[in-house]
Parts: C-alpha cells; sequence; structure tokens
C-alpha cells in the first residue's frame, strides 16, 4: 500500500510499517485464520449494494434417488434445497496518538512501538469477532455435565473422550487437509484452546507434538499449533482462547465474594475491598461481572492473584505487561473467587464465513498517519476493517467448556 509520509515521519518509514503491519496481522489469526475462516462466494462487499447484511446459502444434496423409473412415463424433478446464513458486517477499527514531545523526548522511537501495537491490536480484534462467533455455537459439552456455573478444576477438566465425542459430532464437517493421523477419528479437526488446558490433556492422554510429526506433517501448519492429541485433533495453543472468567463454581478455599472500595486504573498492582474478603491470605480473584451462562462475554473482566486477603487492601498480580490489571476498573466493581471455564472449541474447515469490503480487503487496513494540530504536533497511527463472521453450519463447530487444575492470569 503506498501512503505518503507527513509530519515527523518519512516515506521509507511509512513503507517498513506498512510491510510490517501486512505481515503481522494475519500471523496472529487464530479462529479467523484460513482455512478455519474462509470468505465464501458472494462474501466481498460492494460499495453501493446497500445492504446492512448479506445472506450466504448453503444448498443440499439430492437424496439418493433409490426407486426404479418407468420407461413410459417421465420423473418429476426433484427442487434444490438450500438454506441461508445472514452475516451482519459493521465497520471496526482503532488509533493512537503521540506528541511531538513525545517522540522527541522519548529513550526509544515509541511511533514504531505504536505501529507494531497497532498491528497486533488489530490483529487481535478481528480475531475477537470471530471468536465471539466460534464460542456461541449450538452443539457444546460441559466438562461436568450441569451447568457452566458448576464447572470446577476437579471434576470438569478436558478428557480424551471429549475430543472424541467432539469428533463423532462433526464427522460430516468438512475436514483441514492432511494432518497427524489422518486415519483416525478425530483426524482433519483442530481444537483451540489455553496453555492450561493443554497441560490437563498431557496429564491423562499422550500428545504428540509438532516436532514429532515427521512424514505425517500437514501441508499446512496452523497459527498456534503445537502438536496433535492421540484421536488425531490438531491442537492450537492462543492466549487469545476463550476463558469465562468466575463463569465456573466457587472456589472453597477461599470461597469469598466482595466489591472494590476504589476504582482503579489499568497496572494496578493493589486492589482494595469493601471488607477484609477472608482469613486466607491467598487465592485466584475474578475482578468484573463473572462470565455464567446468564451474562455471556463481559469485556472488562479479568483473572488476578491475590495475597494478603486478611486485610481489606492487598496486594495482586496480574496479566497486564507491568503484572497489574489489564483493565480499568470503577469501585463496586464485582470481585471474588470463582473457577475459571475454558472454552475449547473443536472445528475442522470452513466453520466460519468471513465477509469483507472490497476496498478494505480480507484483512484489517494501515491507514496513512495523519497530523493534526495547528502546529503539526500530534502524530496517529490507525487502522480500519470492515466485515463480520458467521458460522457456516451449526454441525461444523464443537465447543467443550472445561475446568482446569491451573488458573489463568489475565483476560
Amino acid at each position: 500500500m503506498a501512503i505518503s509520509g507527513t509530519g515527523q515521519l518519512g516515506d521509507s518509514l511509512i513503507e517498513v510499517m506498512s510491510g510490517e503491519f501486512d505481515m503481522i496481522v494475519p500471523r496472529n489469526y487464530i479462529y479467523a485464520q484460513a482455512p478455519i475462516s474462509v470468505v465464501p462466494a458472494g462474501g466481498v462487499l460492494v460499495a453501493g449494494s446497500g445492504f446492512s447484511s448479506l445472506r450466504i446459502p448453503s444448498y443440499h444434496r439430492l437424496l439418493p434417488a433409490n426407486t426404479t423409473r418407468s420407461e413410459i412415463t417421465d420423473i418429476s424433478p426433484v427442487q434444490m434445497k438450500d438454506s441461508q446464513v445472514t452475516i451482519s458486517h459493521s465497520l471496526y477499527g482503532n488509533a493512537v496518538q503521540l506528541s511531538l514531545k513525545v517522540q522527541e523526548s522519548a529513550a526509544k522511537d515509541v511511533f514504531q512501538i505504536a505501529a507494531q501495537l497497532v498491528a497486533e491490536n488489530a490483529a487481535e480484534s478481528v480475531d475477537f469477532v470471530a471468536r465471539s462467533v466460534a464460542i456461541a455455537g449450538r452443539g457444546f459439552e460441559l466438562g461436568n455435565g450441569s451447568s457452566r456455573d458448576a464447572v470446577n478444576g476437579d471434576a470438569g477438566v478436558i478428557t480424551a473422550g471429549m475430543l472424541y465425542n467432539a469428533a463423532g459430532y462433526l464427522a460430516s464437517a468438512p475436514k483441514l487437509d492432511g494432518g497427524l493421523n489422518q486415519p483416525t477419528l478425530g483426524g482433519g479437526l483442530a481444537a483451540v484452546m489455553r496453555n492450561a488446558v493443554i497441560a490437563d490433556l498431557a496429564e491423562n492422554s499422550s500428545i504428540i507434538l509438532l516436532g514429532q510429526y515427521r512424514d505425517s506433517a500437514p501441508e499446512t501448519v496452523l497459527m498456534g499449533e503445537v502438536g496433535a492429541h492421540m484421536s488425531g485433533v490438531r491442537l492450537i495453543v492462543s492466549d487469545n482462547a476463550k476463558i469465562f472468567h468466575g463463569g465456573g463454581s466457587t472456589v472453597g478455599f477461599p470461597g469469598s465474594s466482595d466489591n472494590l472500595a476504589n476504582s482503579v486504573g489499568a497496572g494496578a498492582s493493589t486492589l482494595e475491598a469493601s471488607t477484609a474478603m477472608t482469613s486466607a491470605n491467598e487465592s485466584y480473584l475474578t475482578v468484573g461481572t463473572r462470565e455464567t451462562t446468564a451474562n455471556g462475554e463481559q469485556v472488562n473482566v479479568e483473572t488476578v492473584y491475590a495475597v494478603g486477603l486478611t486485610t481489606a487492601a492487598f496486594s495482586i498480580t496480574g496479566g497486564a505487561p507491568n503484572g497489574g490489571t489489564i483493565y480499568d476498573h470503577s469501585s463496586d466493581t464485582p470481585i471474588g473467587c470463582y473457577n475459571q471455564v475454558h472454552a475449547v472449541v473443536i472445528f475442522g474447515a470452513k466453520s466460519l464465513m468471513k465477509v469483507h469490503a472490497s476496498d478494505i480487503g480480507a484483512n484489517p487496513q494501515l491507514l496513512p498517519p495523519k497530523v493534526d494540530g495547528l502546529l503539526d504536533q500530534w502524530d496517529s497511527a490507525q487502522w480500519r476493517w470492515y466485515g463480520g463472521f458467521g458460522r457456516w453450519a451449526e454441525n461444523r463447530l464443537y465447543r467443550i467448556e472445561v475446568g482446569s487444575n491451573r488458573q489463568v492470569l489475565g483476560m
């Protein structure tokens, strides 16, 4: 993409930024990566088409003609049948702005740092949209068989049997090419999960790492792929795999809940509850509204590790770069001790449909840096994407909601 330099930035630097952006974005896709997510025929939006959503048809196979035909009477034609998936499309984007003073006084080139963060944000944002669609599929299994808020880290962890259940459910779904143990029940399928879930799986069944594929290696290694389960299901590990924070059962030790007494900003390393939460000293805490079945996905909810719960104010370790909280949290934000619930999504090829605007493209677009202010004292980096995702069919994705023997910091 040819764009011209303005303000404090030269043309050569901008070209480098553009190239890095186009390289970073697709490498950070997990749910939105091909061939799991594909653009169907008719999925490219053309300006002026006048539709606020797209209907993508899928045509049914003809049923077997297993009756004998008359030699004197003509046959009656059958009607083709189709099903339609409606996909809404919207504009997504983000921007950062840096002052001339910040750029001139910083020890590093902060605009290059900002440009990299913008690229990563673009990929994660589009992948978040795809993830929200993927985890809302109709086919699912609960780790303990009752409800999400009863899932725990003991009886509710992932097992090999759950992957076999998924493989049976997805038997007719399109499969990924090649893959380890393709003739097995789970051949051609992949599962997205966190490291904690992989660890649980490794403790009760066999995993073959990516480096051990050898002659059985697939033609294309998926983003985040680390190996395969003995069922043949390929394993994708990502820090963006969905966790329903606080969605599981109450943790018996210390098993307390309260609210924040004061608001805190992102990066906070100390929290204060309205009252001392427990006589126990340390525990993992959910900060924010629990993601139970009723609440669904919440935006500003995370898990932190707290020390010093015998007093109202206590120290925490979170998932932010400085080891603090990731989000800003207002006073009265709920905090409590609950199990996390991991949404492990299993799918084959063409599980998600992706639609996008023709003039922006299938991937987010890095816009030319803009200069603002009468003194040209602000430079900004921004991206945009116009599109949406939908599930191709409910028999192409399967979700397993499980607990883990290990808690995960962050979002």
